[in-house]
């Protein structure tokens, strides 16, 4: 796998931007659990612990006054949205998902200016979508391998995500199926069923070996 040049300012600036817009789908109550969450993540890993953390903009201080520090400040945000899922759910009965709601965001600015696209052929959608977000500048290396015409082989190297699925993990926050999460598999996933109009699911098989693998399911 070619290795991935970040412009970690911008990355963790884009994902900070989706977070503003979901505070104004799922209110402030629901932000204040997910940027404390983000906030852990950036302090465990710096030397500068935060203080409390209420506003998106105080976390965007802070997170940038100690960026040299960590390597991968965007998995917070992403870290922030599973963990508040799991608080929200659990605390005041709100079936919604932040993180859902990041997925949708992320797809939906990666299909600004492009056709409508209908694609049958489930390989041909995984390309699509793996083009698609390649286009916004989130996308990781990814392989795909063909099994049916029904299953998708993926090997994903490089991972700018990984850092996000390796906390999660051990904090034994998994999918709702109890299998571990992944956020490259989560995004073809849902990418791929946006644009066949096909139910997909997927499984994380191998992670961090030092690539990951998983599968693809149409359902």
């Amino acid at each position: 796998m070619v290795e991935v040049e970040v412009d970690k300012v911008w990355l963790f600036q884009w994902f900070l931007q989706i977070a503003g817009r979901i505070q104004k789908i799922l209110g402030r109550d629901y932000m204040r659990l997910a940027l404390r969450h983000m906030g852990n993540y950036v302090g465990s890993r710096t030397s500068k612990r935060p203080f409390a953390i209420e506003t998106v903009d105080s976390f965007r201080c802070y997170a940038l006054e100690v960026i040299d520090e960590i390597e991968d400040p965007w998995n917070a945000v992403l870290y922030g949205f599973l963990e508040a899922d799991r608080n929200y759910r659990a605390s005041m009965k709100r079936d919604e998902s932040g993180f859902n709601k990041v997925v949708e965001l992320v797809l939906d600015a990666s299909l600004v200016g492009k056709e409508p696209l209908k694609i049958s052929d489930f390989y041909d959608a995984a390309q699509k979508c793996f083009e698609c977000l390649k286009s916004i500048r989130v996308d990781v290396p990814t392989s795909y391998q063909k099994v049916d015409s029904e299953t998708l082989n993926l090997m994903v190297g490089n991972c700018l995500y990984k850092g996000c699925c390796r906390t999660v993990q051990g904090e034994e926050l998994l999918q709702d199926d109890g299998t571990p999460f992944c956020w490259v598999l989560k995004m073809n996933c849902s990418g791929i069923s946006r644009l066949s109009e096909k139910l997909t699911n997927y499984r994380l098989l191998e992670f961090d070996l030092p690539d990951c693998r998983g599968i693809l399911l149409k359902l």
